[in-house]
């Protein structure tokens, strides 16, 4: 069993200056201190993972300017001198000028035998060189020195006791205009071991981070096999925001964000957290969360019904959303034979509906469902980085809302069946959602990104028309506007896909004549149009379409 202190380093990716305070995160602490003139700020930042602790001294100094400030800038830390308003850590023609930023860290404690202290970020300059642009020391003798331009750098000082870290201009030569700019400054604990308290797993190693040529932060860490790492990002290390949860491999794992970094959006901060397991193997069972709401107001108990595979594990998990006057129990088996390698887990909705618009059931699910994931990521053999929801008509509405208002790590994959977005759920160029989990649809959401999502409609449903319009369950956008919808806030950037532009079945790719799909992002995202599919997916009667449907489903949401 994991043991419940098992917990991944928080990482650094940028740093951000505000009102004249600068900001870094380490760990679980973070670090505030003024820098102005020649004046420093040494905070103590403790409670850092794996206990480790050390002081930062910011200094601002320069030869020919004595009053530096570091200033309100959106481009990063820096500080200019004299009346210049630009980021500028050199008296731009002064070239004795040589030190103007300097980062020191001492009375560094906690490292483990064999960890380091990261140090890197993206500098720039304003000019071709190659002399010398920044120097480490210890102490008093130079470890390290080279040269940034536009290129990240990444210093790693084994066997921390203290470093200076000094951004430089020309040590000789001719005076130079060279502006120099940090970007980010990173700071991350790199490699060794050591066990935590409790007996829990060592910190795992953050290898690279920086921003990608597409201008997107990422960084990478050696995983942990077994073992899934959610992803949270910040922009004032106070409050954050989960994004995704990955799953452990026990080799190296990176993590892009999609999130374009720019002066003009505001800086983030990423950390990797290890999902905690404290409760075992989960066996087959029946699960239950107890809810209040206005029907229920002394309590209720909200079931779930579980079979897990033969294994150790860990096993992906489907959650089966049942439809209209459904049960779990009788969903279980929705997708068998073919997800007999995952942990199947089918909900009771409450009145056997799910609280989608104007059904009976005014419950609330979107908690329900995500209290329950959360429940099942307590146990070790549930693969936490390979969740996926399936939902049938009335639970395929839930899917969808699910896929709105759920955050980006509660799971990866979703499949819906025979219902597509309700226009409450996305009109205006927005998707809706009500934060208290009621269905007036009034506030304005944006999806999380990353997920996979499979959908199949039928040309010939009667109840949830496919081209959208009214029915008797409520006011539909049509199919294939809701998955284009969910692409666009996947990130694609391209037309909705025409009609006629999906790729009939033919039997030797993939699929049967009668479906037609529809693809975004390199698969990320599919639609299958059923030709003359009623809302069971029966073609004429046959039900041969509809277990055709449930392989392409299952081998989509287990891929």
């Amino acid at each position: 069993m994991k043991r419940v202190f098992a917990f991944l380093p928080a990482l650094l990716l940028l740093t951000s200056i505000l009102h004249a305070q600068t900001t870094v995160s380490l760990g679980t602490g973070k670090i505030i201190g003024s820098v102005t003139g020649l004046s420093s700020a040494s905070p103590n930042v403790s409670g850092l993972s794996a206990g480790i602790s050390f002081d930062l001294t910011i200094t601002a100094t320069s030869v020919a300017t004595p009053a530096l400030t570091v200033t309100n800038h959106n481009d990063g830390i820096g500080v200019s001198g004299g009346s210049a308003v630009e980021i500028d850590n050199r008296n731009n023609l002064i070239a004795d000028d040589d030190e103007s930023l300097v980062f020191t860290l001492s009375n560094v404690t906690g490292l483990a035998v064999g960890q380091s202290l990261r140090i890197s970020g993206i500098g720039t300059r304003s000019i071709g060189t190659t002399e010398k642009q920044y120097a480490i020391f210890d102490g008093t003798t130079s470890v390290s020195s080279g040269s940034f331009n536009t290129t990240p750098f990444a210093i790693s000082v084994p066997n921390l006791a203290s470093v200076k870290i000094t951004a430089v201009g020309p040590t000789s030569g001719t005076a130079l205009n060279s502006r120099f700019i940090i970007n980010q400054l990173l700071l991350t604990v790199t490699g060794g071991g050591g066990v935590l308290p409790g007996g829990g797993n060592a910190a795992a190693k953050v290898t690279n981070a920086g921003i990608d040529s597409s201008g997107h932060p990422f960084f990478t860490f050696d995983s942990i096999a077994g073992e899934s790492s959610e992803i949270q990002s910040s922009t004032d290390l106070l409050s954050w925001t989960p994004l995704a949860t990955l799953s452990g491999t026990g080799g190296s794992i990176t993590y892009t964000d999609e999130f374009t970094h720019a002066p003009s959006v505001p800086r983030k901060f990423y950390r990797a957290k290890t999902v905690l397991t404290p409760n075992g193997n989960l066996a087959n069972t029946t699960l239950s969360i107890t809810q209040t709401w206005a029907q229920q107001p002394g309590g209720y108990a909200r079931t779930a019904v579980v079979q897990v595979p033969a294994g150790a594990g860990p096993h992906p998990v489907i959650i089966l959303l049942h439809g209209n006057g459904g049960t779990g129990a009788g969903t279980i088996g929705a997708l068998n034979p073919h997800v007999s390698t995952a942990i199947r887990v089918a909900p009771d909705g409450y009145l056997n509906s799910w609280n989608v618009d104007g059904e009976a059931s005014q419950a609330p699910d979107v908690a329900f469902i995500r209290d329950l994931i959360a429940l099942l990521k307590t146990y070790d053999n549930v693969d936490a980085g390979k969740i996926s929801i399936f939902g049938n008509s009335n639970g395929s509405g839930m899917t969808n809302r699910l896929l709105i208002e759920l955050d980006g790590a509660a799971f990866q994959n979703a499949g819906c069946q025979v219902s597509q977005m309700l226009a409450k759920m996305y009109h205006d160029s927005s998707f809706w959602f009500n934060a208290t989990g009621s269905n007036a649809y009034d506030q304005t959401i944006a999806p999380a990104k990353r997920r996979r999502i499979i959908s199949i409609n039928g040309t010939f449903d009667p109840l949830i028309p496919y081209t959208g319009g009214a029915s008797v369950i409520g006011t539909f956008i049509s199919a294939q506007e809701s998955i284009y919808r969910f692409a666009q806030a996947m990130g694609e950037t391209g037309p909705q896909q025409a009609d006629a532009a999906g790729i009939p079945g033919n039997g030797t790719n993939g699929y049967s004549a009668p479906f037609v799909k529809y693809t975004y992002r390199s698969g990320q995202l599919i639609h299958y149009k059923l030709i003359g599919g009623n809302h069971g997916l029966q073609v004429s009667g046959s039900f041969v379409y509809a277990d055709e449907a449930k392989q392409i489903v299952a081998a989509f949401l287990l891929q």
